[in-house]
């Protein structure tokens, strides 16, 4: 028997999650309030839970204090967040603070009833919707780094050797020097780069080659 305490501000909202649950053999409503606070009173008293399906926006006491007051006093009931806020840095909240699960209230009636039984077994469990935004987002800045790698500058040895100089603060006729070369190749060498990059000036070549990792 799977025994859970309702924690939500609508009553609309806990007398429909419980009609959905108990419809289920061998899960079991134990107690619903309105706020954390009432849940961590009903703790106190010896009230024995398994799952705590918390609201994450409450009065007094949301579901993300929740979380971390159940960890910190050491209950061993765990705590499914249900929210409309469907966003990944609520998840990612309500986790470090002690969820076992992170839902939004869209999901449906074989997702929430698998996830029960989830966490039931020690585990945690993200919403199918959520994973899929987080996957798409990771996806997509995958691609912009590839784009990005795959527009770099391929520049000669000898350009590098230029740039990491100019990015040293030489002067044209120091460049000159140490790379054995005439000034007004330097010159012409500093111009190209500056081209070659699409920057309008020497400091911001230099700008450009360090946060591009060209130079150190």
């Amino acid at each position: 028997m799977i025994n859970i305490i309702l924690a939500d501000d609508h009553n609309i909202i806990r007398t429909s999650l419980k009609a959905l649950i108990e419809k289920h053999e061998g899960i079991k409503v134990v107690a619903e309030v309105s706020d954390g606070s009432a849940v961590l009173e009903l703790l106190e008293k010896g009230l024995k839970a398994d799952i705590i399906l918390s609201d994450i926006l409450m009065p007094q006491l949301d579901g993300i204090s929740l979380t971390s007051q159940i960890k910190a006093r050491g209950y061993e009931t765990k705590v499914v967040v249900l929210s409309i806020l469907d966003d990944e840095k609520y998840a990612s909240n309500a986790f470090v603070s002690g969820a076992f699960a992170y839902l939004s209230k869209d999901i449906e009636e074989d997702e929430l009833l698998f996830c029960l039984q989830h966490v039931m077994k020690g585990k945690r469990y993200l919403s199918s919707n959520l994973c899929i935004s987080i996957l798409e987002r990771f996806n997509t800045q995958l691609n912009m780094l590839a784009q990005k790698s795959s527009n770099k500058i391929n520049f000669t040895e000898r350009e590098i050797n230029v740039l990491t100089l100019i990015s040293e603060g030489l002067t044209n006729q120091e460049i000159a020097d140490k790379l054995y070369l005439s000034r007004r190749t330097v010159e012409s060498q500093r111009e190209a780069l500056i081209s070659k990059t699409g920057t309008k000036n020497s400091a911001s070549l230099v700008r450009f080659a360090m946060i591009n990792g060209y130079v150190l």
